[in-house]
């Protein structure tokens, strides 16, 4: 999606409440993951069966597709494809076309952390213990840091303060 296609908010913001982004998952960022599981697969597994490296490609197919379909990675596509998160200066709102039931909002300083994960996910550990995971992103640093900068600009101190990266390291 790019920029201008990104849907605004069903969400009513509040009064004071400023819009800061909006954040979905994107189809070449799973698509990588495949491809990389597959490579990583192929590799692993070409010289453990005693396989010459010119069959390592279609290894490498088969583990993708493999990857795709029978570990989930597809459903889990299919799950999160329809996320979107709207970053505010009070809260962070989950909206779902398919699933409007599960739309959400946490206000941000109930937010205890935010810890990008492996590949391109990022995890938002809350105060009470839970956390939520935003797959597929883009740049996950990048939206790390629109995240704790809002928070460090709402409460003034954040937990993981020395976590946040540098601007010219969020690409």
């Amino acid at each position: 999606m790019s920029k201008r296609d990104l849907p605004a908010p069903v969400t009513t913001l509040l009064d004071d409440e400023a819009f800061l982004g909006t954040y979905t998952p994107d189809i070449w960022t799973f698509i990588q993951r495949s491809l990389l599981i597959g490579f990583v697969t192929a590799l692993f597994f070409g010289p453990i069966i005693g396989l010459p490296p010119q069959t390592w490609m279609p290894i490498m197919a088969f583990t993708t597709i493999f990857s795709a379909f029978i570990f989930d990675d597809y459903t889990s596509w299919l799950r999160h494809r329809t996320d979107v998160w709207h970053l505010t200066s009070l809260r962070l709102i989950y909206e779902n076309t398919n699933a409007p039931e599960q739309n959400a909002a946490v206000n941000l300083a109930d937010i205890h952390a935010t810890k990008r994960m492996l590949y391109k996910n990022l995890r938002i550990d809350l105060e009470i213990g839970q956390s939520v995971l935003m797959k597929y992103l883009t740049r996950p640093r990048t939206v790390e840091r629109d995240i704790d900068m809002a928070r460090l600009a709402l409460m003034g101190t954040i937990a993981d303060e020395a976590d946040i990266p540098a601007e010219e390291n969020a690409e």
